[in-house]
C-alpha cells in the first residue's frame, strides 16, 4: 500500500465530491476523483487506488455495476470499497454489499464516521497486502524446495541378468512426503524402497529428507533388510515421536543375476507380484509404521523373480487417487489395469492410466511407483 494511501472518490454530485475530497485531504490522503461510474471504473483500472469511495446513484453506470465489474476483474488487486448511499437501511445498501462492497456510508456523510471507516478499510487493505506478499514469498520458497527435493531422486543403475528398475514420484503439491531410493550395495545387490511420510507439504518433505539420510547411513552397516528397518525405526522414533509424525515403508534387496528379492515392511501397502499367469500372493509381512513405537521387530521374506516377473512397490496415492467425482482409483482398477495390459514393465502405463482417470481433478496425494522386473526369455 502506498504512503500516503491513494483514495478514489466516485461521486456525481459536485458539492458532495468537494466535501469528501477536502475532508480526506485534511487527513493526509492522496485523492483521485471521478464524476460518473464509467470514468470511475477507468480510473480504477489505470491507477489501482488503495481504497474507493463509491456513490451508488450515478449516471452512465451506477455504483452497483461498477462494484460488480471491479470484483469480477481478476487482474485487479484487492481494493476496499465503501459504498455511499443517500438512504440508510435501503435495498441499495444490501445490493451494494452483495455486489462486493466492504462498508457503507449514508449521506449526509458524518466526518467522524468517514475517517473511521476509511482508516478501518485501509488497515484491512494493509493486512491483505501483507498476506499476499508473504504468500508470494512462500510460493517462491516452495518452488525452490521442490527443486531441492528433486535431488533426492536417485540415478537408476544398469542391472545384470535382464533385470531393470523404473521409478517415479509425483508430488500432490510443490513438495511431497513420498520417497523412493535405489542404493547399490558392495555385493552388487540393490536396496530399493518406497516410503510415505504422514502429512503433506514442507514438514513431510523435511521428515522425508531425514528418513532418506537414515536409511543410507544404516545401509552401510546393516546387511539384513529387517534389521536395517528396525534401526531406522529407532532413529525416526527419537526424532519425530513427540510431533506425531510417522512413515510407512516397503523395503527390498534385489540380486539382479539370480532374481532373488528380500522384502520387509512397516505399515506400507503390500507389493504387487506379477507373473506370466497373473498376480501372485506375496508372503504376508507384518510390521507397524516407522516412528510409532521404539524397538519394533520387522519380518523378512524372500521370493525369486523369474524371467517375465515384475514387482510393483507403490504408495497409497495410487489407489487413493481421486477423479472429479471424488471416486477413488481403487484396488480393482489397479488389478484390472494389470490384467488387461501387456508387460513387463507395467509401472509407466499404470501412471498414465491414473493420470487419465483423474483428468483435471486436483491431486489429493503423492503418487509413487517403483517397478523391478526381469525380461522375458
Amino acid at each position: 500500500m502506498r504512503t500516503p494511501p491513494l483514495i478514489l472518490i466516485v461521486e456525481d454530485n459536485p458539492a458532495s465530491l468537494e466535501i469528501l475530497s477536502a475532508r480526506l485531504s485534511a487527513n493526509n490522503y492522496d485523492i483521485l476523483t471521478a464524476v460518473d461510474g464509467r470514468a470511475g471504473l477507468d480510473t480504477v483500472r489505470e491507477k489501482h487506488p488503495d481504497l474507493i469511495l463509491l456513490d451508488i446513484m450515478m449516471p452512465k453506470m451506477d455504483g452497483i455495476e461498477v462494484c460488480k465489474r471491479i470484483r469480477a476483474d481478476a487482474s485487479l488487486p484487492f481494493m476496499p470499497i465503501i459504498m455511499v448511499t443517500a438512504k440508510a437501511d435501503s435495498k441499495d445498501v444490501v445490493a451494494g454489499l452483495e455486489a462486493g462492497g466492504d462498508e457503507y456510508l449514508t449521506k449526509p456523510v458524518d466526518h467522524a464516521a468517514l475517517v473511521a471507516r476509511v482508516k478501518s478499510m485501509l488497515r484491512i487493505k494493509e493486512l491483505h497486502d501483507t498476506v499476499v506478499e508473504q504468500s508470494n514469498q512462500l510460493q517462491l520458497q516452495l518452488k525452490t524446495a521442490a527443486k531441492i527435493q528433486s535431488l533426492f531422486w536417485p540415478e537408476i543403475p544398469v542391472l545384470k541378468g535382464g533385470s531393470h528398475i523404473w521409478a517415479i514420484s509425483v508430488p500432490a503439491g510443490y513438495v511431497g512426503g513420498d520417497l523412493y531410493d535405489v542404493i547399490t550395495l558392495p555385493d552388487e545387490s540393490v536396496l530399493v524402497y518406497v516410503a510415505d511420510v504422514s502429512g503433506k507439504g514442507v514438514p513431510a518433505a523435511l521428515i522425508m529428507a531425514a528418513l532418506s539420510t537414515q536409511i543410507r547411513s544404516e545401509a552401510l552397516v546393516q546387511n539384513e533388510v529387517d534389521k536395517l528397518l528396525e534401526a531406522v525405526n529407532n532413529k525416526l522414533y527419537s526424532l519425530t515421536s513427540e510431533e506425531g509424525f510417522f512413515a510407512t515403508i516397503i523395503l527390498s534387496r534385489y540380486w539382479s543375476s539370480s532374481g532373488k528379492l528380500e522384502l520387509t515392511r512397516a505399515g506400507h501397502l503390500q507389493p504387487i507380484w506379477i507373473t506370466a499367469t497373473g498376480t501372485e500372493t506375496l508372503p504376508d509381512l507384518k510390521g507397524i509404521s516407522l516412528g510409532v513405537s521404539p524397538d519394533v521387530q520387522c519380518e523378512k521374506k524372500e521370493i525369486v523373480l523369474t524371467p517375465g516377473n515384475s514387482v510393483l512397490l507403490i504408495s497409497d496415492g495410487v489407489i487413493e487417487a481421486e477423479n472429479a467425482k471424488k471416486e477413488l482409483f481403487g484396488n480393482d482398477r489397479l488389478m484390472g489395469h494389470i490384467q488387461n495390459t501387456t508387460g513387463p514393465p507395467w509401472g509407466k502405463s499404470l501412471l498414465e492410466k491414473i493420470q487419465h482417470w483423474r483428468g483435471h481433478a486436483e491431486a489429493s496425494d503423492d503418487v509413487t511407483i517403483v517397478e523391478i522386473w526381469r525380461d522375458q526369455q
